[in-house]
């Protein structure tokens, strides 16, 4: 204190140790002018750009444009403050240094403080709740922004003291210190600052992920990211103290690192999310064709659009990117706060930068592929859900739906073999010798493979043919079933009675489709020779047209339920047939209702159904011509059997 006192009076012409309450009610006389010209600039400003503030925003847009917008005039008027007040301090400049340093000094100190109170005014949007983006009550963001920039204003006051007391020339030594102590104290503040707003930034950061289930370590970060914050203040501090008072480069202040690092990246998030906004608005991210969705009706078009909204956008993509981005940029200006050069790749921690960015280039190039070939999935039905049923063809997915699976999971291997290449030679490794041994392995797989490469090519010109989709239901011959799965070499059926069978694409020498366009059905019906074949064709014809009304299956007939007249004549029946066309996969259900309402529709016009029988001419060997006995009309029964099994069986 002594030597405050010596280097105030030694900066006053007249040796007086309070000359600085006299500059200092003159730099308050300057700020009040500034504040006058700022004023009016401010207002100017509201005239004009009032209209651009919508007090219900009905987007993120209008709320980044407004508060950047806010921001960027708030700055402007900021600035002209600083300019209007150290300009009347040069006009009415009184010639001595000193003096000339503390308004300097104090009016630079008022803009930071401003400054400061207005970046955290638009991060928070305290007074503006409307137009906040961040997920807080409004007494919650009340109370961050007092207690932030109260922080701040005292930091500011002290290290603004500091450099005053360097220019009046306090010496050397005693400067030094004094901004150890200023800076020990800041580092206090900020970790007294962490602790006591833990739990609103815990809340912000499990609101990261949106998911109920939060990721154990944004769990333990949530929990103990002020511990790490309090840490790093100190040990900065540490650093910082010791490259002071040893004189060595890089004394930056490096307890602020983190908080000029949380500023811009939170800048460039917001401006990367007012860019992804405003391309929102002209193009269509999402990759999804509304008119397909309004095609459909009831649970179909329900199921569609909860299929669409599980699937990621671009969009999403993009904001996961800028996120990334905002955090690469952060921890780019922390590195360069610490002296670290990250244009050099000497340094340890640059090629680490380098291994990140070559991750994130390469979960970009990953997941567009993803989200735009899972969207046009989506979009031609989505992966469809087999379920087991009956024999026959069914409803599959579309052709893009079963080629696009392939196609992501090739261009997906593809992305994450390159990325690994292009990480190990980022490591060091030499990845010649691995190109040689690829090829290598290559050549032996084509000579000593040739059925998996007739397997794989035979699969792509089926695929390329169209000959089967996912969820059909088709025959190889001795093996019938839906198509569950298809790989690159080989698929699989899975039987109605539930058999799963792996077949090689090489191995199918014919295959049938019975999920194709329509399928017919014909059904045999048994009556009696006396029954009036004109009448059953006329019921028939009127079923048929009852059934097309139906209000289950009615719009799954093709064509109505006809006949075709008498198929057949046997000995004890007529065979009449009817058919009736449908969607793949629906003759089956259709058939047990058509059946039921022909059973109806026969009893109740008395038309009667032909039972199969034998009949056994037996020659009577009893003389008196009486019946036979019981056990031999049972012996000539149990003859007759076998001959009407047989007749049931053709």
């Amino acid at each position: 204190m002594p030597r405050v006192g010596e280097a105030l009076r030694a900066a006053s012409p007249e040796g007086s140790a309070f000359w600085h309450l006299e500059v200092t009610l003159y730099s308050l006389v300057f700020m009040a002018i500034g504040f006058v010209a700022a004023l009016g600039v401010g207002r100017w400003g509201r005239q004009h750009f009032m209209y651009m503030f919508n007090p219900d925003p009905s987007d993120r847009v209008e709320k980044i444009t407004y508060l950047f917008l806010r921001g960027g005039m708030l700055s402007i008027v900021i600035a002209v403050f600083a300019l209007a007040s150290l300009g009347v301090s040069l006009l009415f400049d009184s010639g001595v240094a000193a003096a000339r340093h503390t308004h300097f000094i104090q009016i630079a100190g008022v803009a930071g403080i401003w400054w400061i109170h207005v970046l955290f005014a638009n991060l928070l949007a305290h007074d503006t709740p409307s137009h906040r983006l961040l997920p807080l009550d409004d007494a919650t963001a009340e109370s961050l922004h007092r207690n932030t920039v109260l922080v701040f204003a005292i930091s500011v006051f002290i290290v603004g003291l500091c450099l005053w007391m360097e220019a009046l020339g306090l010496d050397k030594n005693a400067h030094l210190l004094s901004l150890v102590l200023g800076t020990l104290v800041g580092a206090i503040l900020f970790t007294v600052l962490a602790v006591a707003v833990r739990r609103p930034v815990a809340d912000l950061i499990l609101g990261l992920y949106q998911s109920e289930k939060k990721p154990l370590p944004l769990r333990i970060l949530a929990r103990t990211w002020q511990v790490w914050a309090g840490l790093y203040f100190m040990g900065a501090w540490a650093v910082m103290a010791v490259r002071i008072l040893l004189e060595l480069p890089g004394a930056a202040p490096l307890v602020l690192a983190p908080v000029v690092a949380l500023f811009v990246g939170i800048v460039v998030y917001g401006a990367l999310l007012l860019v992804i906004d405003r391309l929102d608005r002209k193009r269509d991210w999402s990759l999804a064709k509304p008119d397909i969705v309004m095609e459909m009706e009831g649970e179909e078009s329900a199921a569609h659009r909860l299929q669409m909204a599980e699937v990621r956008t671009l969009k999403d993509l993009a904001e996961n990117a800028a996120a990334l981005l905002a955090v690469m940029t952060g921890f780019a200006i922390m590195l360069a706060f610490w002296g670290v050069n990250v244009s050099s790749d000497e340094h340890g921690l640059v090629r680490f930068g380098d291994f990140v960015i070559i991750l994130f280039l390469s979960y970009l190039g990953y997941q567009a592929i993803k989200i735009s070939i899972d969207r046009k999935i989506a979009e031609e039905g989505g992966e469809i859900e087999l379920e087991p049923g009956e024999e026959g063809g069914s409803g599959g997915a579309s052709r893009l739906a079963t080629l696009l699976p392939l196609a992501r999971n090739f261009l997906l291997i593809t992305v994450v073999v390159m990325a690994a290449m292009i990480l190990l030679s980022q490591l060091g490794v030499d990845i010649a010798p691995l190109f040689a041994g690829a090829g290598v392995v290559g050549l032996a797989i084509g000579f000593g493979a040739q059925t998996l490469i007739r397997d794989i090519f035979s699969g792509a010109f089926f695929l390329v043919d169209d000959a089967f989709r996912r969820g059909e239901y088709i025959n190889c011959g001795d093996v019938k079933g839906t198509v569950e799965k298809i790989s690159i070499r080989s698929m699989q059926l899975r039987h109605h009675l539930g058999a799963l069978h792996t077949i090689p694409f090489g191995e199918i020498q014919k295959l049938t489709n019975h999920s194709r366009d329509w399928a017919m059905m014909k059904l045999s019906l048994r009556v009696t020779y006396d029954t009036d074949v004109e009448k059953v064709r006329k019921l028939i014809k009127k079923l048929g047209q009852e059934l097309m009304e139906h209000p289950e299956v009615g719009d799954k007939f093709l064509q109505p339920l006809k006949s075709q007249g008498v198929l057949a004549m046997e000995d004890s029946a007529m065979i009449l047939r009817v058919k009736f066309m449908t969607k793949p996969g629906e003759q089956f259900v259709i058939r047990k209702l058509v059946f039921a309402k022909i059973r109806e529709l026969f009893d109740r016009e008395g038309i009667k159904f032909a039972h199969r029988q034998v009949t056994v001419r037996v020659a009577a060997d009893n003389e008196d011509g009486g019946e036979i006995p019981k056990a031999r009309k049972e012996a000539i029964a149990g003859a007759a059997l076998p001959a009407l099994e047989d007749g049931q069986a053709t």
